[in-house]
């Protein structure tokens, strides 16, 4: 038979040592082949993240004390998640007093706390967004499982919203931590969401501290250089409160780019926002000659925003105030066109308002929107006028005194400053070469072949 080792007996008619290490060797070979751990070929790619089949403690135990809190899911999962360094930074116990442990077991993770559970205490296990497949579809949702080791589970809430105020959009992804009193070891923990949203729940009725920062390295420590904020609480039942994060740096405001925009106009910038509805006053500068020290006059201060558009307003409205003073027959029918094309566009926004509002009473599917800031974002670039003209290419000196940033002490700063004299401009540089002479017949000498 073909496809069979032959195999040498002895003088006695027992199969040889060799033979039967030859037979013993194919055998293992096809065993092994057959007990592969390959993926099998063919089917449907598989696009669909883990989904949580068993948590244990199941959601809303009392009395419990296990010594593991174990998170099972319908696939195995990834050991290096897309969304943090480490599956540790993936899982939050709330309250805790370290980070947790937490094992791998292919398709299931085991969470321990570092020191125990406390007794009488309700706990929030969660599993953040973004826990990954071996092949990189990602959970867009958090798993969570709550639990007390005690006889009840506490009903205080506090929720809100975690702002980056300098950048006057929600803070995604944000730190949450609620600690009571001076008792800064045990903190109540949660990651705001992709919209800053937060909710800490199961909390007893005590007076809270609670701070919020933006965790850009991802260590799950707050370092000086991240953005935070913290507000004190009073948790009976529910609690709202929104927290305006931005770095807290002691040094105070300066001056970080000054440019000026033409002969009248200085646009000057800070490197942290100011503090106040009017954080700084036109008294607080100063703009001077570095030669002699002579004082150039300032008119009025601006923040770069209001300037801006007001002289967006100022442009259109001159523009509008030339067309419409010119009586010429060119004149007038560039005033009828541009009557014309502001009709145009009011009525195709006008239809476009209605499609859009049309299309939004047919849609059912459920749209995330973001939360809107409550305050305005602090300024940091204001625009200077000045009461007379920059002189051209004379060193300058601008000065701000006793400038204000939200933290910190007053501070002040200086930079210079030079207006360039524009280059002079040749008026005979447009015209162009006269052609070479021409010979008797017409052509170009320099062209002509010998």
């Amino acid at each position: 038979m073909t496809g069979v080792p032959s195999v040498r007996t002895s003088r006695s008619g027992s199969p040889c040592r060799h033979g039967w290490a030859l037979v013993t060797l194919a055998s293992a070979a096809l065993i092994g082949g057959c007990a592969s751990q390959g993926m099998p070929p063919g089917g449907p790619p598989d696009t669909l993240a883990p989904a949580l089949l068993r948590v244990t403690p199941e959601s809303g135990a009392v009395n419990t004390a296990p010594s593991t809190v174990e998170f099972r899911f319908s696939e195995v999962i990834s050991e290096r998640p897309r969304a943090a360094p480490s599956l540790d930074r993936m899982v939050v116990i709330s309250p805790s007093d370290g980070d947790p442990s937490v094992s791998w077991g292919r398709d299931r993770l085991v969470i321990r706390p570092r020191h125990g559970w406390r007794p009488n205490t309700a706990y929030t296990v969660t599993v953040l967004p973004g826990l990954a497949d071996l092949r990189g579809n990602s959970a867009t949702r958090a798993f969570r499982t709550v639990f007390a080791t005690g006889q009840t589970i506490p009903d205080g809430v506090v929720r809100g919203v975690a702002f980056d105020w300098m950048a006057g959009v929600p803070a995604k992804g944000a730190r949450i931590e609620a600690s009571i009193g001076s008792d800064t070891l045990l903190k109540y923990t949660i990651a705001a969401d992709s919209g800053g949203r937060f909710t800490l729940s199961t909390l007893p009725p005590a007076a809270f501290v609670l701070r919020a920062w933006v965790d850009v390295n991802a260590n799950g420590v707050r370092d000086p250089r991240e953005p935070w904020d913290t507000v004190s609480v009073t948790v009976t039942d529910s609690v709202r409160h929104d927290l305006y994060l931005f770095p807290h740096d002691t040094i105070g405001a300066r001056l970080s780019d000054v440019t000026i925009a033409d002969s009248t106009t200085i646009r000057v910038k800070f490197d942290h926002g100011l503090r106040g509805p009017n954080p700084i006053q036109l008294s607080q500068f100063r703009l001077f000659r570095t030669a002699d020290s002579t004082d150039l006059a300032l008119m009025r201060i601006a923040t770069a925003g209001a300037f801006d558009s007001t002289a967006a307003r100022r442009k259109a409205d001159v523009a509008d105030s030339i067309a419409r003073a010119d009586t010429s027959e060119r004149g007038r029918r560039a005033l009828a066109t541009a009557d014309s094309l502001r009709l145009v566009r009011q009525r195709d926004s006008a239809a476009a308002a209605q499609i859009a509002a049309v299309r939004a009473a047919r849609d059912t599917i459920q749209r995330d929107t973001l939360p809107k800031i409550g305050r305005p974002v602090p300024p940091t670039e204001f625009v200077i006028v000045t009461a007379e003209p920059i002189p051209e290419d004379v060193p300058l000196r601008i000065v701000a005194a006793d400038v204000q940033a939200l933290v910190g002490p007053a501070r002040t700063s200086e930079r210079p400053l030079v207006r360039r004299k524009p280059p002079a401009t040749d008026s005979t540089s447009d015209r162009r070469p006269p052609p070479p002479p021409r010979d008797t017949l017409g052509n170009h000498r320099a062209g002509r072949s010998p």
